[in-house]
């Protein structure tokens, strides 16, 4: 008897130490240190080198910078087309602002609220992102978004972008913030009466979404063409009522928007328009859509 209670004890203590060794793996995967600070930063899952670079490499180059300040603007987070992702913040790049505003959507519809955001850093293979944190701390103050650490870094909405921010825009902070499914128009009016208040020549404000998923090439145009008239003529009463044959995240897109009626700032130039199945010249397969727009 007392050799088998011996035994249980000794059990009961390796799975405590697998747990402890587990649990801070864990942690040491998904959070690291940023030595030059002393801050705590999110590791950049969702990176591939050989991807990120051919995106690079592919991005135009002869863009020159325009005669009109970027205040806002749509760029997709699906690396099947980092192209796309590089060659918009290439061209954000030449105004170079100190922070941006990225909104995305909470695809798993993780945390206990509806507008989430990180005060940490994003450690990419380039460096660190770093917060801004004075503007992140007004909007939690004003209980518009709340911290959350776990789901930003596991949601790719945002993070996908973290290392073309870091190579374009090596001083540029961020304001990371994920918007539920639930997210209503009315949130977004609120949401946008604040941002557009806090918003200066220096920031600018970015949504992360990819447009009509799992159709194939000729039905994704389709439903991008009334998606984009829907954008152009800011009707929030139909972007509300889209689901994902449309875009994966109307509150995104919506709270974008009436920020920039807000600030006068409306006029659309669409950069790229897209999606996978016209990429690879196949119309048979599930597809997804990408618009990449900016706003002046």
């Amino acid at each position: 008897m007392v050799n088998r209670k011996i035994l249980y004890l000794l059990l009961f203590l390796v799975a405590l130490a697998i747990l402890a060794f587990v649990t801070k793996n864990f942690k040491l995967n998904n959070i690291s240190s940023n030595e030059s600070s002393g801050k705590q930063a999110h590791v950049v899952k969702f990176y591939d080198e050989k991807t990120f670079f051919e995106g690079i490499s592919r991005a135009k180059k002869d863009v020159t910078k325009p005669d009109y300040l970027v205040t806002g603007g749509i760029v997709p987070h699906h690396l099947f087309v980092s192209f796309i992702i590089a060659d918009f913040f290439y061209r954000l790049s030449l105004q170079n602002p100190k922070t941006i505003i990225l909104l995305g959507p909470n695809h798993y519809e993780k945390g206990h609220f509806e507008a989430l955001t990180s005060l940490y850093g994003w450690n990419t293979a380039f460096g660190v992102v770093e917060p801004d944190e004075n503007l992140t701390k007004t909007l939690i103050d004003r209980n518009l978004v709340n911290i959350d650490e776990e789901v930003l870094p596991n949601d790719h909405a945002l993070s996908v972008l973290m290392p073309f921010i870091k190579y374009y825009m090596p001083n540029t902070k961020v304001v990371p913030i994920l918007l539920s499914q639930k997210f209503s128009e009315e949130k977004s009016e609120i949401f946008a009466d604040n941002l557009s208040k806090l918003m200066t020549k220096d920031i600018a404000i970015i949504t992360s979404v990819d447009f009509s998923h799992y159709l194939t090439s000729s039905l994704a145009k389709e439903k991008d063409e009334m998606t984009l008239e829907v954008m152009r003529e800011f009707d929030y009463r139909k972007l509300y009522t889209l689901n994902s044959d449309y875009l994966d995240s109307p509150a995104s897109i919506g709270t974008l928007l009436m920020i920039m009626q807000r600030l006068n700032t409306a006029n659309m130039d669409l950069l790229y328009h897209t999606n996978s199945g016209e990429l690879q010249n196949n119309n048979q397969i599930e597809t997804t859509s990408y618009f990449s727009i900016i706003f002046h």
